[in-house]
């Protein structure tokens, strides 16, 4: 029990408030992270992937094929090993994402579109849960959707 308090203890606990003269919107700051994410992505980089997420993030992957849907999840680790692992170049980029601040919670959502090795893959919605941490604004969570069928790149969408 003593463990469990101390884990949540130290992915709950907020950084300081800023001075009253500091300008920070937290929002921009969230959405600095979700590119950040994608930027490690496209480097192949395990460790930038992880900096993102606290140390136990996760993330779910929801794919519909021939009517059915399936759900995976994964820890953070083993997303940032997949993707470090894989092979071609990864570009994902989402589209006209929004952010909902709720004092330290950012929920981050939009759709994306992924490449590889500048081939349109798929495209989908991405959902990202992200807290303010000591070190910063953290991915605790995400959800994305794997899209194949009847989506369109991210440069036939209308603005």
């Amino acid at each position: 029990m003593k463990n469990l308090l101390s884990t949540l203890f130290s992915v709950f606990t907020v950084q300081q408030s800023p001075s009253p003269n500091e300008k920070v919107d937290p929002a921009k700051e969230a959405l600095a992270v979700v590119t950040q994410l994608f930027e490690a992505m496209q480097a192949r980089d395990a460790d930038g992937i992880r900096a993102t997420f606290v140390s136990d993030g996760q993330l779910a992957i929801a794919q519909k094929r021939n009517g059915q849907t399936t759900v995976r999840t994964m820890t953070a680790e083993a997303f940032a090993k997949s993707i470090s692992e894989g092979e071609g170049v990864y570009r994902e980029r989402m589209y006209k994402p929004e952010a909902l601040v709720t004092g330290d919670l950012v929920t981050v959502r939009g759709r994306y579109s992924f490449y590889v090795d500048d081939r349109f893959s798929h495209c989908g919605l991405n959902s990202f849960h992200l807290m303010r941490t000591r070190q910063g604004w953290k991915i605790v969570n995400a959800a994305s959707t794997l899209e194949f069928d009847g989506c369109e790149p991210e440069s036939k969408v209308k603005n």
